[in-house]
């Protein structure tokens, strides 16, 4: 009978880490970023990955000479209306039939999941841009400290670093 109740309690002891996901808490001292799309068609999921776009290459020429939170939340801060002024020229130039709606401050964001680690619900210091009803999938990152993380529909995930990838691109 011993031997039955230490098989149970190992098995589901062995379960219980088998399904537990390793939350990470990202610092409260970050500043976010999430793109969401109208809905999951695959012609709103381009508009967002054409937003998403602009907003990266705004971005950057904004915060490419910052290195601290303040300075980074600053130029965010300081640029809001060029931001939406850059994502309503795309949207006109794309002539995507299209609204968005844009919020820099503290945003909610969901729970994430990546590769076993789970990123904590909560409101966090962020630009948002919501495309049309923002039903669809969405694209995320962490601008400071930079590290940005595609979250589409696909099969795997790929971590990138905003600013490196910036500075590739444009050399």
């Amino acid at each position: 009978m011993k031997k039955l109740i230490v098989l149970i309690v190992i098995a589901f002891g062995v379960n219980l880490l088998a399904n537990s996901n390793e939350y990470v808490e990202i610092p409260s001292s970050s500043i976010r970023m999430r793109v969401i799309a109208n809905s999951n068609d695959e012609s709103d999921q381009s508009d967002k990955k054409v937003v998403k776009s602009i907003i990266e290459e705004k971005l950057y020429e904004l915060v490419k000479s910052s290195s601290s939170y303040d300075s980074i939340d600053e130029a965010i801060e300081n640029n809001i209306n060029l931001l939406d002024e850059s994502i309503k020229k795309v949207i006109d130039d794309k002539k995507m039939n299209i609204k968005f709606s844009s919020s820099y401050g503290m945003n909610y964001f969901p729970e994430k999941e990546y590769k076993g680690l789970t990123y904590k619900a909560g409101n966090y210091k962020s630009y948002v841009v919501t495309l049309g009803e923002g039903e669809g999938e969405n694209w995320w990152c962490v601008l400071y400290p930079p590290l940005c993380m595609i979250d589409e529909n696909v099969d795997d995930y790929e971590y990138h670093y905003l600013i490196k990838d910036a500075l590739e691109k444009y050399n």
